[in-house]
């Protein structure tokens, strides 16, 4: 295995352990609420499961767990604790559901607290999941904004929304359509096919510039470990498709997990499709 590809498996089993560590949490306050209000000890108001909690709930992706906390919402005082987070704010009737143990926010309410609440990237990689899967759609999202009444953060959710692309197949590619944003880079169609003479797609890559000839192709580790080949068959095959999209004229770039949280890559990015489509 490759150094670099090493790495990308330890970022990989960090990611995935801290969600498991919060999905234990979320579970273990679910089942403690409960015990509690069945027994009629609970002196609590009832709370409600939401944000990245709630996101975990209903199945979506998480591209950072920033801190191993459980978040609800429940009237009264916002508060934080060692591995839990309250937040006082506004809930319509229409916003809460059941799901097994949990009482939660819906996945389009849950959607809208995320995007007001944590960096874009985040957001876009649930809402892309969310609307390639038909979870929901993007008019049931944005009702859901526009009954959200929260002055801060709205540029930033709107942002999301607008970003958001159910073409897209993996939160890595839904993270890098997010940094292609950020840093002003502009053009990039997912999911674009290439055939060959006999009209065969021989290649359906991550990202196109069309203008510029510059694929994007970001490297998740499913496409190395969890298909039915092996993974020198799939860098081998690899190497001749991208000899085929080189041969039409096109520059590939790699991006791994790890360099979608990185500045100069897409520094680089910028510069090579400027280049190119003033060389065009």
């Amino acid at each position: 295995m490759r150094e670099g590809h090493a790495q990308e498996f330890e970022l990989f089993n960090d990611r995935r352990d801290a969600e498991q560590y919060l999905k234990a949490l979320v579970r273990a306050r679910a089942e403690k609420v409960n015990e509690e209000e069945s027994a009629g000890r609970s002196k609590r108001r009832r709370e409600v499961f939401s944000h990245l909690s709630a996101a975990l709930i209903h199945g979506l992706p998480i591209v950072v767990v920033p801190e191993q906390r459980v978040e609800v919402i429940r009237r009264g005082a916002s508060r934080k604790h060692r591995h839990l987070r309250v937040r006082n704010v506004p809930l319509m009737p229409g916003d809460v559901m059941t799901i097994g143990i949990y009482r939660v926010t819906t996945l389009e309410r849950t959607i809208v607290d995320v995007a007001l609440t944590y960096e874009l990237a985040t957001a876009v990689a649930m809402i892309d999941h969310a609307l390639s899967r038909g979870l929901t759609s993007m008019e049931e999202i944005r009702t859901a904004f526009a009954e959200r009444d929260a002055a801060r953060a709205q540029r930033r959710a709107r942002c999301a929304l607008d970003l958001s692309d159910a073409r897209r197949e993996s939160p890595a590619e839904s993270v890098a359509a997010a940094r292609f944003f950020e840093h002003g880079i502009g053009g990039f169609d997912p999911q674009v096919e290439f055939r060959d003479r006999n009209g065969h797609v021989f290649a359906r890559v991550d990202f196109c510039h069309r203008a510029a000839k510059v694929i994007i192709e970001v490297d998740g580790l499913a496409k190395y470990s969890m298909g039915p080949r092996t993974p020198r068959k799939a860098l081998e095959d690899e190497k001749v498709r991208d000899a085929q999209l080189v041969a039409l004229g096109y520059r590939v770039v790699h991006l791994t997990w790890k360099q979608l949280f990185l500045v100069a890559p897409f520094e680089d990015i910028k510069r090579i499709v400027a280049e190119r489509v003033v060389a065009r």
